[in-house]
């Protein structure tokens, strides 16, 4: 197969694998028997096969397609290519899911050295490695290392004309950061940044909806129940309005939102 027909069909699988992880799946093999010997389609396919596999919550067969992805891609495009870096982002991704948190952050840090001596400091992928990053350092409770992160991949998106959404998650993460450090009028600060910035870039979106949630439950978390559970109400309804009113985060949210209420009730507002 040519180069430009299996690429075509990696595109395929991918939209394929947002709504059907299992079909994607099998596609997935099957382009890899068709393709033996590709060292590049091969890192691309187990590359996204381990993804498919994570969401199916086979850990430990998605790690291993990840192993093999990088190992395939050093092989195809050298340690140092941006695509190398990418397939270790991912792989660390995982290890971050397993609680591996030095793996994850090992191999972060290569993904983003590399990133750096290849594109540049001010480079869209750069940024985006240092925000994976952040979460492995987030998830130790090295807020400090997580904030300098996250800060610098918000410079980097912040000159970039169109601003991108990923920002949104910037802002959502630096705020959960002063929330950690009780620092409440800080976070609240920056979750309306969020909000702002996702109702703009996305209008209705399960992203504006999650950055409302943030709010809400940050407002709560200050004592602010009633902007709170109007933040909460909005969010709750937009979950709704996309069809997402039975996912996890709508249903957390629901909840938050009933806390509210009994506070409101309780102090008679």
């Amino acid at each position: 197969m040519a180069q430009q027909d299996w690429q075509h069909r990696l595109k395929d699988i991918a939209v394929q694998a947002k709504e059907h992880p299992a079909g994607a799946e099998m596609a997935l093999r099957d382009l890899l028997r068709r393709e033996e010997g590709n060292d590049l389609c091969a890192a691309l396919a187990h590359d996204m096969l381990g993804r498919v596999l994570f969401a199916l919550q086979r850990v430990k067969e998605a790690l291993e397609a990840l192993e093999l992805s990088v190992t395939l891609m050093r092989r195809a495009k050298g340690d140092g290519s941006p695509m190398t870096c990418l397939a270790m982002q991912n792989l660390a991704h995982i290890y971050m899911a397993l609680n591996n948190h030095d793996k994850s952050i090992t191999l972060g840090r290569q993904a983003l050295d590399g990133l750096i001596a290849s594109c540049g400091e001010g480079h869209g992928l750069v940024a985006g490695a240092m925000l994976h990053l952040s979460a492995s350092y987030y998830a130790c409770r090295d807020f400090d290392e997580a904030e300098r992160l996250l800060r610098g991949a918000k410079e980097i998106w912040e000159a970039t004309t169109p601003v991108p959404p990923e920002l949104g998650t910037c802002l959502n993460n630096l705020g959960r950061i002063e929330e950690e450090r009780g620092h409440f009028a800080e976070g609240i600060a920056l979750h309306r940044q969020a909000v702002e910035l996702r109702t703009s870039l996305l209008g209705d979106h399960e992203d504006t909806a999650f950055s409302l949630g943030n709010l809400g439950v940050a407002l709560a978390s200050n004592g602010d129940w009633q902007e709170a559970a109007e933040t909460l109400e909005k969010a709750v309804a937009m979950y709704e309005k996309l069809g997402l009113g039975q996912s996890e985060l709508a249903e957390g949210y629901r909840g938050n939102l009933e806390v509210c209420r009994k506070k409101l009730a309780e102090t008679g507002v």
